[in-house]
């Protein structure tokens, strides 16, 4: 069971993550347009660490093409989130590696140590992502909405507009159960004596 726990499942499930979140939506944001369609703009881990969005519907806005350019360049994340992402990234590749050290139990302690700390980047990047997501959706609310509309409005609205995706909560879930295998497997050859498998 350490052996398999350690040199195929763990490796598998670092780059199933990895995959999930790279190439998955893992945070969005939507509205409803005047003319009955829904603007939205969707990144995956890719599009975070390029610092790059998708806009689907951002025509029904009614803006004009220098507006839309304008609007696009605002969802445009941070160095800060892009840096993150990338390191996030690089860290769900190391993962992979986990399985090259020769013993289970030093296999499942570099995993545990690598895994746990994905997870926490990986929770991290997707909170500054959020916060400035909710920013920029609030800015473009309050950009297309009526004088009528309360502060108080628009932060729910933008509030409400922005959430997370499948490819956050399947990458993040899959590096933490590695952690929970590699913990277990950790633990149960702490009383053995080094061996080579």
């Amino acid at each position: 069971m350490p052996k398999l726990v350690t040199r195929r499942i763990t490796p598998a499930g670092f780059l199933l993550a990895l995959l999930l979140f790279l190439f998955l939506p893992c945070l969005a944001a939507s509205c409803d347009a005047p003319d009955g369609t829904r603007a939205a703009v969707t990144y995956s881990g890719a599009d975070l660490a390029s610092g790059q969005e998708k806009f689907t519907g951002i025509d029904g806005l009614g803006l004009t093409p220098a507006q839309q350019t304008a609007v696009a360049d605002k969802f445009d994340m941070p160095g800060l989130v892009q840096v993150l992402a990338i390191v996030a990234a690089v860290l769900l590749v190391l993962g992979i590696a986990t399985a090259l050290p020769r013993t289970p139990k030093v296999r499942a302690l570099t995993a545990v140590v690598v895994a746990g700390a994905a997870a926490a980047l990986l929770v991290v990047t997707e909170v500054f992502a959020l916060r400035n997501l909710t920013d920029y959706t609030r800015t473009i609310a309050a950009t297309v909405s009526t004088l009528s509309t309360s502060q108080a409005n628009l932060d729910d609205e933008a509030t409400a507009a922005v959430d997370l995706r499948l490819g956050f909560w399947l990458s993040a879930g899959l590096v933490l159960v590695v952690f929970v295998l590699n913990v277990f497997v950790a633990l149960r050859r702490s009383g053995v004596t080094a061996d080579v498998d």
